[in-house]
């Protein structure tokens, strides 16, 4: 039997929000020095320096510091011990909680899209009436102390815990956007679903049976999404690969019929160059290339070059570290004599330069990287 699984397509705004959660006190262990500031961190701190640091000297003083709705935290923030917070000392606090509840920049800017889209009255929270009008579809799921309002902390916070337990049943965010896309273009009785009528112009990669959950005959959003995730596994494509195939689509499929024609869609527009850059994936040769299509020749490419996109990034990773010039290319030059920790040595270029050109591209990097990490 088949256990329904069903996650509301959550979003919501960040900005002004932290507030809510940078307002409680809070015992943690974390190192504040490990911590990544991201753009909504240091927002919130100048809102807070705002409202607390009243005489305008850009830091929040000991007399200040009584109005802090966290003051009995205030010291351990005070990293230079001089009695005061500057932005920065509060902007860490601010991404200490933002990290512990595990939302990230990511989440905050889906947060935004869908707080502009529902919170009518600009409030920086949904109201009842905002949220009788149909979102989020389970309120109760976000409403963490059940006061019938949803906050932009509360939302946020749900947000990245769906994103969490998406990315344990293998779905990525190129796969929940791609779910929300189709829906949104797509469902035309409103229900956020895709029924058996609605889904003939889809062009969904697999059988609508093997994932409809509950048998109701139609697909939502997080069914659409689980599809596309086994589809991408399945093919082998990454998720870079697939959001190749989403924008080819996006920019020659004007009329969102999953084929482009070269005697349509394409011979209007574009060139003859371009036509024939196209036409590579036009493996039935019939003139005209359907979304399959593409992806079994990126697919093909994906397992003839042997990596997948953890090889992938850590070569991006490490050419950035290496690659002093930023030439997008590793020179001998640029490697040590000796590898350590998180290092390449000079060795690596007699084992990943493959064309034997005494350079090592990005390309190259990922296939060595695949080929130790299939030796270990």
């Amino acid at each position: 039997m088949r256990r329904a699984v069903f996650l509301g397509a959550v979003a919501v705004p960040l900005s002004m929000s932290l507030a809510q959660l940078s307002a409680q006190t809070v015992e943690s262990n974390t190192d504040l020095y490990s911590l990544i500031l991201v753009e909504s961190d240091l927002g919130e701190a100048t809102r807070a320096m705002t409202v607390y640091d009243t005489n305008d000297d850009r830091f929040i003083d000991d007399a200040e510091r009584k109005r802090l709705p966290w003051k009995e935290e205030a010291t351990r923030f005070d990293l230079n011990r001089d009695g005061k917070l500057t932005h920065l000392e509060v902007a860490l606090r601010v991404a200490m909680i933002r990290e512990e509840k595990g939302i990230t920049q990511f989440d905050i800017n889906n947060v935004n899209t869908f707080m502009g889209r529902y919170d009518a009255n600009r409030n920086g929270q949904l109201d009842p009436d905002e949220i009788s009008r149909g979102w989020p579809s389970q309120p109760q799921d976000y409403d963490e102390n059940n006061d019938g309002i949803l906050t932009v902390a509360e939302l946020a916070t749900r947000f990245a815990f769906n994103r969490g337990l998406r990315r344990e049943m293998g779905i990525e965010a190129i796969d929940q956007t791609g779910a929300v896309r189709i829906v949104r273009q797509l469902d035309r009785d409103g229900d956020k679903m895709l029924d058996a009528d609605e889904r003939k112009s889809a062009n969904l990669p697999k059988a609508a049976k093997e994932f409809d959950e509950n048998s109701d005959g139609k697909l939502g959003i997080m069914e659409i999404a689980t599809m596309f995730a086994k589809h991408r596994m399945d093919t082998g494509l990454t998720k870079p690969d697939q959001a190749k195939v989403r924008r080819l689509f996006e920019r020659f499929d004007p009329d969102r019929d999953g084929k482009i024609e070269f005697e349509g869609d394409v011979a209007t527009q574009f060139d003859d160059s371009l036509k024939q850059q196209l036409g590579q994936y036009d493996t039935d040769g019939d003139g005209a290339i359907t979304v399959s299509e593409v992806e079994q020749v990126v697919a093909a490419s994906r397992k003839e070059k042997g990596y997948v996109e953890v090889d992938f990034k850590q070569a991006v990773s490490l050419m950035t570290r290496h690659d002093k010039d930023r030439s997008t290319f590793l020179e001998a030059s640029e490697l040590p004599d000796t590898a350590s920790s998180g290092m390449l040595s000079a060795k690596t270029m007699g084992q990943a330069d493959l064309d034997d050109d005494d350079r090592i591209s990005l390309d190259e990097l990922a296939r060595f990287l695949a080929a130790q990490r299939e030796r270990e």
